[in-house]
């Protein structure tokens, strides 16, 4: 059943709340792993880290336009494309416009204020810390992080389209670890914020299967084309 994985990952997402509102020093103890001794991240900067910070707006540029091309072409053709439906096509557009667009960029890092563990005073910034799941009024843009939600949005791009099991999906898995691990690195996030991305992508996920299953079988228009 469908409301399973959807309830399972709400109780995730509750009990991972509970956990770091009781334990917040989690978050600084991990992000004290990446710290300069004299201050700030060692790794903000770095060519590797910033090739994952810079590659993620290139990826989903170049896969959002890749996905309404396929589909595009595929309608121009009059042959429906076996991957890339229009429903599918609906659903991850839709996904990524309401969680990493509208709830992480739009809501979450414009409004709740954390500051990021770069900005803290214990690594050498002047803003004080906030515990995840916690309204601040430091005036920062750490919670959640808008890089690892993309990051996760191309995961689920590569579960719709390949399977949740396939090569692309494991890549697009290694893709966001690597990218929380930048942002954490640099200072950019706290763990908390990586994970909550996470968290809220599958949520999404899950959520939206519920109201457009990307694996219905397609619909067709009037003149009986499948869409």
């Amino acid at each position: 059943m469908r409301t399973r994985p959807l309830l399972l990952a709400a109780i995730l997402f509750v009990a991972f709340a509970d956990l770091w509102l009781a334990f917040p020093q989690l978050d600084l103890a991990v992000a004290a792993l990446f710290a300069a001794p004299e201050g700030g991240f060692a790794a903000r900067g770095t060519p590797w880290e910033q090739l994952v910070y810079g590659s993620i707006d290139k990826a989903l540029i170049g896969i959002g336009s890749g996905l309404i091309a396929a589909w595009a072409w595929s309608r121009s053709r009059r042959r429906p494309a076996p991957r890339v439906t229009g429903r599918r096509l609906a659903f991850l557009l839709l996904l990524l416009a309401l969680v990493p667009g509208l709830v992480v960029n739009q809501v979450l890092k414009e409004h709740w204020g954390r500051a990021r563990p770069v900005q803290l005073e214990q690594f050498g910034g002047s803003k004080q810390f906030t515990p995840a799941f916690v309204l601040s009024d430091q005036g920062g843009g750490s919670f959640s992080s808008g890089h690892v939600a993309a990051a996760a949005w191309l995961v689920a791009v590569a579960a719709v389209l390949s399977g949740a099991r396939s090569g692309w999906t494991l890549a697009a898995v290694g893709y966001l670890l690597a990218t929380a691990l930048a942002r954490i690195a640099a200072g950019g996030h706290f763990l908390s914020d990586a994970v909550t991305s996470i968290l809220l992508v599958w949520l999404g996920y899950l959520l939206l299967r519920r109201f457009l299953d990307p694996h219905s079988p397609p619909i067709a228009d009037r003149d009986g084309e499948r869409l």
